[in-house]
């Protein structure tokens, strides 16, 4: 916990700037800001993961927190079989990141990074803000570029709808880490469910969007899972929520 005077001030702004504090609502508001009080910060030592923070700037709207995430559990999967998938990759930044940590660990496995690079899909009434098409400021020519300046190779780009469109071909591949970045609770729920028996036991799917109010279906679906007898699910204060198969 931040001490006193120092979290005070801060409820102050955050309140000014239009938030609805939990600290202040007991009728079950799911929504407010959150100051973990932990300071170890790894992420300001590790001058490869700073790196690749640099050469990925412009190319995610994902923060400091949740990009130390995805490089981390890169390399403490590095033992489990199978391939690394992202889906929903705008213009290409956690991706580039993901394979630039891959190649450092020395995972000799593909990387797919799929997208419609066309916006959102699949948006319905279990999204709050979502409609279809937000995310459309992008190409598959930019995030090439990028994987190429970072020198991220071993990848398959699918473009079309996952798993859809672009999944054939892939029936028979095992994974060991799944991002999926996608927004919306039907998008979430189809990637999620055509990944699950094809997910290596101790690998991991990480929700990008589970603690965010405007992507309020992917939470939705995530806390359906709870309670499931052969996975691990663990809400990380950075927004992420990420998913281990036990079995």
């Amino acid at each position: 916990m931040l001490p006193r005077l120092i979290r005070e001030p801060i409820l102050a702004l955050l309140d000014r700037l239009g938030y609805q504090l939990t600290l202040r609502n007991r009728n079950g508001a799911l929504h407010g800001p959150i100051l973990p009080g932990a300071t170890y910060s790894p992420w300001n030592a590790d001058a490869d993961f700073q790196a690749a923070m640099k050469g990925i700037e412009g190319h995610t709207l994902v923060d400091l927190y949740r990009c130390y995430e995805l490089w981390s559990l890169v390399g403490e999967l590095r033992h489990v079989p199978g391939a690394l998938i992202e889906v929903g990759v705008w213009r290409g930044g956690t991706g580039a990141l993901i394979g630039r940590r891959a190649r450092l660990a020395g995972i000799d496995a593909p990387l797919y990074l799929c997208d419609t690079f066309s916006g959102v899909v699949k948006a319905g009434t279990a999204d709050p803000v979502y409609v279809g098409g937000e995310h459309a400021d992008t190409s598959e020519g930019v995030v090439r570029e990028l994987l190429a300046r970072m020198q991220v190779d071993n990848t398959r780009i699918l473009r079309g709808i996952f798993p859809d469109e672009t999944a054939a071909g892939l029936e028979n591949t095992k994974f060991r880490l799944c991002h999926i970045d996608v927004d919306v609770y039907q998008s979430a729920k189809d990637v999620a469910d055509w990944i699950w028996p094809r997910l290596s036991v101790g690998g991991a799917i990480v929700y990008d969007d589970y603690g965010i109010a405007p992507t309020a279906g992917v939470t939705r679906f995530v806390d359906e899972q709870q309670g499931l007898p052969d996975r691990l699910t663990v809400y990380n204060l950075n927004g992420h929520a990420v998913t281990i198969k036990t079995r």
